[in-house]
């Protein structure tokens, strides 16, 4: 999935357990997410039920990513035996912490092979994910607008009607990763080629090179800008204190008319019993490009086997990683995250819900990322992105700019400065 925050929430489970005994541990963000938690129970009785006398342990890593928590137990020489990479993989594989995947593993399930990094295959490549924006259907049809917005621009303008009908626009919280997710999805959408040219440099790496700043970058300060009108007009004042969980709360409640959220929050709809119809959108451009989905399961991400795993337990780590893609933990996996399906001898090919409201948006999901396409945004290869805190970066930007700093220059210095620091401590 999506990226998150890099600051460890306390209360993980399994957190500090024994790595002795029958035990593969596995890492999982589940938080509040009921579709997350199904996944893993069933995963968890699947690879059971397969390999007697052993089990399967959650490390719940909640609405936090591993980032801080691997580093400690790489420290102590203790990582969980599977754990979930996002955009950690290279940072993982460079400190010898994660085992290679020999290309069988991927041609026994029908996924395509993700591009190596220095030469070497290591994560499970679970599906497609995108992010875009829910949207409560009812609340856009009462001011008219049944197509996506194509502009900043043109999403403001139906906001306002929105308000002048007495809706509330837009949730969002300033507490945690989720707080990014607007100036993430302008800059993935403008700031970088929608098509991957191998030939020619990404913003990324000429930010490495010194050629670009986020401070003298026209697209980064209009990106800024945009976001201080969205929070100016769009967002409570009390969201410096909410985070996924209440952002969650308040769409899935009737709340809120639009979410900046990832194609995840669709797998909870059937669990939480969510009773009003929904339909997901592209992310607006800008510069007058057209709407496009960001897609974040490009470059090679997903469950990793971890160096922990020696002896016997690397074969039943080994395990787990193939009991992902039994018939039913996939199909679990794709309705909970709300992705479709990457392995095509699995018969799961896409989330499948008996809740209306659910499999209407996944096939609102599906009609439209056909017609609007993708973009990878920064999300091109291991070794062509952002430092791993970009994403807990652009959270702290904008929680500044929910606390009121409306300075743009020294915003845009802090996202310069803090990329720099994160080059130097990689």
């Amino acid at each position: 999935m999506a990226v998150l925050g890099l600051v460890l929430l306390g209360g993980l489970a399994g957190c500090g357990g024994d790595s002795g005994g029958n035990v593969i541990r596995v890492t999982r963000n589940i938080g509040g997410r009921e579709g997350f938690r199904h996944h893993f129970e069933t995963w968890k009785a699947t690879f059971e039920q397969a390999n007697p006398g052993w089990t399967m342990e959650l490390t719940d890593l909640g609405n936090a990513d591993g980032a801080q928590f691997y580093k400690t137990r790489i420290a102590t020489g203790d990582l969980p035996e599977v754990i979930m990479t996002w955009q950690l993989t290279n940072f993982l594989a460079d400190g010898g912490n994660l085992v290679p995947l020999p290309d069988s593993y991927y041609e026994q399930f029908g996924i395509p092979l993700p591009t190596p990094y220095e030469g070497k295959r290591y994560t499970s490549q679970a599906g497609m994910q995108i992010q875009g924006i829910a949207v409560n259907k009812a609340m856009w049809d009462d001011i008219g607008v049944t197509e996506p917005p194509e502009s900043w621009e043109e999403w403001f303008a139906a906001f306002h009607k929105l308000q002048e009908k007495g809706y509330k626009p837009l949730v969002l919280g300033g507490r945690e990763w989720s707080a990014a997710q607007p100036l993430f999805y302008a800059l993935s959408s403008d700031l970088y080629d929608r098509t991957v040219d191998s030939g020619q440099a990404s913003w990324t790496k000429r930010r490495d090179a010194g050629e670009v700043r986020f401070a003298t970058d026209p697209i980064v300060r209009q990106a800024i800008e945009t976001m201080f009108y969205l929070v100016d007009h769009f967002v409570d004042k009390g969201a410096g204190s909410d985070g996924y969980n209440e952002e969650q709360r308040d769409f899935y409640g009737g709340k809120g008319a639009a979410w900046f959220m990832g194609c995840w929050m669709a797998g909870d709809l059937e669990p939480n019993r969510v009773g009003f119809d929904m339909e997901y959108w592209p992310v607006p451009s800008m510069i007058g490009r057209p709407p496009v989905f960001i897609c974040t399961s490009a470059m090679p991400n997903g469950w990793a086997v971890t160096t922990s795993a020696t002896g016997e337990k690397l074969d039943k780590a080994m395990a787990v990683m193939e009991a992902f893609y039994d018939p039913g933990v996939y199909q679990a996996f794709l309705n909970g995250e709300c992705q479709f399906g990457e392995a095509a001898k699995v018969p799961a090919k896409a989330p499948q819900y008996d809740w209306a409201p659910a499999q209407h948006l996944i096939e609102n999901m599906s009609e439209n990322l056909a017609a609007y396409g993708t973009t990878r945004g920064f999300h091109i290869a291991l070794d062509d992105m952002p430092p791993p805190s970009f994403h807990d970066l652009m959270a702290r930007v904008m929680q500044e700019i929910v606390a009121g700093t409306r300075d743009i220059d020294r915003l845009l210095q802090i996202l310069d400065d803090e990329w720099e620091s994160a080059r130097k401590g990689m």
